[in-house]
């Protein structure tokens, strides 16, 4: 940037740039950009991959979800081959991710916020400043006034609107009711890509692999350490070749 300027033809599209260019005064450092490129990898690589965890876990406990799965994937891509656009066609394939982060999540707290002055609610509940307020994630998604039968993992839930809802019941959307990407204009600008991986890869699972728990049908319980959760570390999933 010192040599060509703010713009040129070969400048790269990447955070660093973004980074570089927006930075001011003492963050124009190394140091200030590695940690804000470790930061968005805390918060980008642990959540999609713990989220595919408990999805694959899921799948493993109901190998009937496999079929209808493969189904949908195969006929898409036999027709428009492998392309963001078929993976947006994929319907069950989002369902059943939805529906995963509905029923796990990565803990029971959404949507964390700090009070910088004082906030009285509608109620006359009053925030002091310094205090930090979340969205109730588990309580939400397991509520039967949102979900009916919130303790069953029902796969293909968010298909049962029609097309009509097809677009709202989108994984990438966010709501007052579905919070793992938070809500609002603060939710979380990431989850566009992070959707198309977990796609990606449910698609590969289901079109190459038979999957099933070591204890079949018995999905182990998820590890919780205060508010986070996560898969458990101990679950084994058996993978075989497809058989055709």
């Amino acid at each position: 940037m010192r040599q060509y300027g703010k713009d040129w033809a070969e400048k790269p599209k990447d955070m660093i740039t973004w980074l570089i260019e927006d930075a001011q005064g003492e963050e124009r450092t190394v140091r200030n950009w590695a940690l804000r490129v470790l930061t968005v990898n805390f918060a980008a690589i642990h959540t999609s991959s713990t989220s595919f965890t408990h999805a694959l876990l899921h799948l493993a406990a109901n190998p009937h979800y496999i079929a209808p799965l493969r189904e949908e994937v195969e006929e898409i891509i036999l027709k428009e081959g492998w392309s963001r656009a078929s993976l947006q066609k994929m319907r069950k394939i989002d369902s059943f991710l939805k529906e995963s982060m509905r029923y796990n999540g990565l803990g029971c707290l959404s949507m964390s916020r700090k009070a910088l002055k004082p906030f009285t609610f509608s109620d006359g509940t009053v925030i002091p400043t310094g205090t930090y307020v979340f969205a109730p994630q588990t309580a939400t998604h397991h509520d039967g006034e949102y979900y009916p039968d919130p303790e069953v993992f029902d796969a293909f839930r968010f298909l049962k609107g029609g097309e009509a809802n097809g677009p709202k019941q989108y994984l990438v959307n966010t709501a007052d009711d579905f919070v793992p990407f938070g809500n609002g204009k603060h939710a979380c600008p990431g989850r566009f890509f992070a959707v198309n991986i977990m796609k990606t890869m449910l698609a590969h699972v289901v079109t190459t692999y038979d999957v099933k728990l070591e204890k079949e049908g018995e999905r182990p319980p998820d590890r919780w350490i205060g508010p986070a959760s996560a898969p458990n570390g101990s679950a084994k999933v058996l993978f075989r070749k497809r058989q055709v």
